[in-house]
């Protein structure tokens, strides 16, 4: 991997393929007293040079790899991290609502906490300053998970997308970091992304969509395969949805159609795509 002067994304995830149901009460408190009676060590990623080393807990029997969501390695407008990802206390996302709810409160705080130290040690800490002064954009529930999206400067944005309801030993996170190449102005009634594909949470498909909008955009929506309209969160010239499935597998590629609503009320359809 090239160094960080000279790259503007970074990828990297853990293989969820062989991981095993939800532990059963008794097999969580032993684990839990495992981790609690052992000193944590450093391990890194089976990813290239340049992806620092970060602390894992000891887990037995379990790979790690590479992986894009949705093909974002070869688009060179999206930053993008995919987080390690297990399986929590919605891993079927049997609670998932198309229509967003919107995160308040000490939930908010803790969602926006989260991101926030997930994203600390990217790279080194190459992100840190932006960091520093993102401010939220979205925190948004859909059932049991939320998401969060952080801007700043520059078309700096990090999202994070997790089961708030998964044990905080068990809690996986998937989502993104990074700069676009081209943060150019948007029109008034522009759309673009900066993270649309699929990838992988608790050994299942997850498909999501965020970035940009212009400021005659209120509303963005989707229908997916089974004609069901999933509505975007838009908020602070950002917007993101997300999905169960592998529904966006191609779109980074081909890009979607989405409706989107303007301030004076008008609808028209777009492609949303980089």
């Amino acid at each position: 991997m090239k160094s960080h002067q000279h790259l503007d994304l970074l990828l990297r995830s853990m293989d969820a393929a062989e991981q095993s149901s939800p532990p059963s009460p008794a097999r969580a408190q032993k684990d839990l007293t495992r981790i609690l009676n052992s000193q944590p060590f450093p391990t890194a990623f089976n990813s290239r040079t340049e992806v620092s080393h970060v602390p894992a807990k000891p887990t037995p029997n379990r790979r790690r790899r590479v992986v894009i969501l949705g093909g974002l390695a070869a688009a060179a407008t999206a930053g993008l991290l995919i987080l390690p990802a297990i399986s929590g206390g919605d891993a079927a996302f049997a609670t998932w609502t198309a229509a967003p709810g919107t995160l308040i409160g000490s939930e908010r705080d803790t969602a926006v906490s989260d991101c926030l130290n997930s994203k600390q040690g990217v790279g080194g800490g190459m992100y840190s300053t932006e960091l520093s002064t993102a401010k939220v954009a979205i925190a948004e529930r859909r059932g049991a998970w939320v998401t969060v999206v952080l801007s700043g400067q520059d078309g700096f944005e990090a999202t994070c997308t997790t089961d708030a309801t998964a044990p905080w030993f068990n809690k996986g996170m998937i989502g993104s970091i990074g700069k676009p190449g081209n943060a150019t102005s948007l029109p008034a009634r522009g759309i673009a992304a900066t993270q649309l594909g699929t990838g992988t949470i608790g050994n299942k498909p997850i498909s999501i969509a965020s970035g940009r909008v212009g400021t005659d955009v209120a509303a963005i929506s989707y229908t997916n395969a089974a004609k069901e309209k999933v509505i975007a969160t838009v908020s602070k010239g950002h917007f993101a949805f997300w999905l169960p499935g592998s529904e966006l597998q191609n779109a980074s590629d081909q890009g979607i159609p989405v409706d989107v609503t303007y301030t004076n009320g008008a609808t028209e359809s777009q492609r949303l795509n980089f």
